[in-house]
């Protein structure tokens, strides 16, 4: 019974790590530690009300003593005592990479999250991120896509998605097999300050980050500077030195942080075996937009599609598509089959 115990001393004292860690130092387990705090705090929640709200909500709780917690996350300073979550964690330990950018990010941006998101999880590579509008929203979509896992990490308690207007995007990558976490409990807020927390969890679940656009006072660098503290790779797209979203990435990259322009860049670093492999990542690389929306287009389809369902499917031009496709089959990328393209 020891995650409700710390379930309910982390909802009295609305997540207050300080005061967790002394607690916990000096009772030695959560039983204890709840029993002085309902007394200090003068609290009346009901232990069985509070664990069925947890159940109703389909939310799961796994302390760092368990062997269920995430591996990666136990190496990092300031490791969450629990983590809540809905959805699959059974992949959560298997090679995994952070992409982080701006939510105010370009389209140019987001369609970088998504190919690189994609073609990393056909690699064998999860991808996490916070759900965030943007860049985050775009590497889960991207994951998602290639039929990968995708882990959500929120800034507020798992009775609500934030921010709201990714409430499906929430659903899908529940849907996929994925999972959402967090270390708050049901009803806490996303206030400013938990996003910065949160970062660290970003961080420290994956074997290194991606930032894609990243302004000059951006949460990616917060979270860039968590994976510095946990001795994470970090890696960077870099980006015209006179847009502003590209001044904290670039500044990265002086820094000492790997530049990189293809998902083999990354594969080669954090799991070189996967890049001594032939795999799909090098195949479905897209060099450009119309490609990439053609590639994802593709991906949904285990016989093919004519060029006329591709155009549907894609909203392109039609001779901008056939010049596309064309192109994807001269480089071996996509082959024409009497069923249509297919990859």
């Amino acid at each position: 019974m020891e995650p409700l115990f710390y379930h309910l001393s982390n909802l009295v004292t609305r997540n207050d790590y300080r005061k967790l860690q002394k607690a916990k130092d000096f009772f030695g387990n959560w039983k204890n530690v709840w029993e002085n705090i309902k007394k200090t705090e003068k609290s009346d929640l009901n232990p069985e009300v509070e664990w069925k709200k947890l159940q109703k909500l389909n939310i799961n709780l796994v302390l760092n003593e368990s062997l269920d917690y995430p591996v990666l996350l136990k190496e990092i300073p300031w490791p969450p005592f629990g983590i809540y979550s809905i959805g699959a964690l059974n992949k959560i330990n298997e090679p995994t990479l952070a992409i982080v950018g701006t939510r105010k990010a370009t389209e140019n941006g987001k369609e970088l999250a998504r190919i690189f998101a994609s073609s990393l999880v056909l690699s064998g590579i999860n991808i996490v991120s916070g759900l965030a509008l943007g860049i985050d929203a775009s590497s889960h979509a991207g994951a998602i896509e290639a039929k990968g896992y995708t882990v959500a990490v929120l800034g507020n308690g798992l009775d609500e998605i934030y921010p709201k207007t990714n409430e499906k995007l929430g659903k899908k990558i529940l849907e996929s097999g994925g999972a959402i976490i967090s270390e708050y409990p049901p009803d806490m807020p996303s206030l400013p300050h938990h996003f910065i927390q949160r970062n660290r969890i970003i961080s420290g679940l994956s074997k290194g980050i991606l930032v894609i656009e990243a302004p000059e006072r951006s949460g990616s660098l917060a979270t860039a500077r968590f994976a510095v503290d946990q001795n994470r790779d970090i890696f960077v797209i870099p980006g015209p030195i006179s847009h502003p979203n590209f001044k904290g990435s670039n500044e990265l990259i002086r820094q000492g942080a790997t530049l990189v322009t293809k998902p083999e860049h990354i594969i080669e670093i954090i799991e070189p075996e996967l890049a001594q492999k032939e795999t799909k990542t090098q195949n479905l690389f897209a060099e450009n937009p119309e490609e990439a929306l053609i590639l994802n287009a593709l991906q949904k389809s285990k016989k093919g599609f004519s060029v006329d369902k591709i155009i549907e499917l894609t909203k392109l031009d039609a001779e901008v598509a056939n010049r596309v496709l064309s192109f994807l089959v001269i480089k071996n990328v996509v082959k024409e089959t009497e069923n249509g393209y297919t990859l």
